[in-house]
């Protein structure tokens, strides 16, 4: 007897879970970013962020500038990198994770954590990885926690940090699923 209330206070909590979980979620909108190349990018914004294209000198790649319109402050920086040449062959997921782990080696001597994980972060059109870490020592108006990786959508390799402070773990949350969930839509 004791076992059957066990199991349904279980299901009972795992019901609750799900529908706070849904309750929380916040709206996206569906924005289009268009790509030096004539190419452009989807993504799934949360409602609440406001975003900024800013392109760079020299017709380098644009960054994709993410924050919130109210509250308290955090960055979420994409740029799409389009392969210069046209038959160049996309980077693989090995190379991709390469590079992430060589941004992770560089800044491991300014963070609290003494290994760093790597993880994926794959969705429908996209693959790539990912590391989160701990500022040792951040200054005053600079983020404590920093999460930073590659994305491959197609052919366009995306960088991305994600920049927060304390108590702001959804954002996190929420950037990687906008970033799971990215899009590539070719010139025509």
């Amino acid at each position: 007897m004791n076992q059957t209330i066990r199991s349904y206070r279980y299901v009972a909590y795992l019901l609750l879970c799900f529908f706070v979980t849904a309750a929380t979620a916040e709206e996206t909108n569906l924005r289009r970013y268009q790509l030096a190349d004539h190419s452009s990018i989807q993504l799934n914004v949360p409602a609440s962020w406001k975003d900024e294209m800013r392109q760079s000198p020299k017709d380098l790649p644009p960054t994709i500038w993410f924050g919130p319109q109210t509250g308290a402050s955090f960055k979420v920086l994409v740029t799409p990198l389009w392969p210069r040449k046209k038959d160049a062959p996309p980077a693989s997921g090995d190379k991709i994770r390469q590079l992430v782990h060589q941004e992770a080696r560089r800044v491991k001597p300014a963070v609290v954590e003494r290994t760093i994980t790597i993880k994926e972060l794959k969705g429908s059109s996209a693959i790539g990885y990912y590391f989160s870490v701990t500022d040792r020592a951040p200054k005053k108006g600079e983020y404590k926690y920093m999460t930073q990786g590659m994305i491959r959508i197609g052919e366009v390799l995306t960088t991305f940090t994600i920049l927060t402070n304390e108590g702001q773990e959804s954002i996190v949350s929420e950037a990687l699923a906008m970033l799971k969930g990215v899009v590539h839509e070719k010139a025509i």
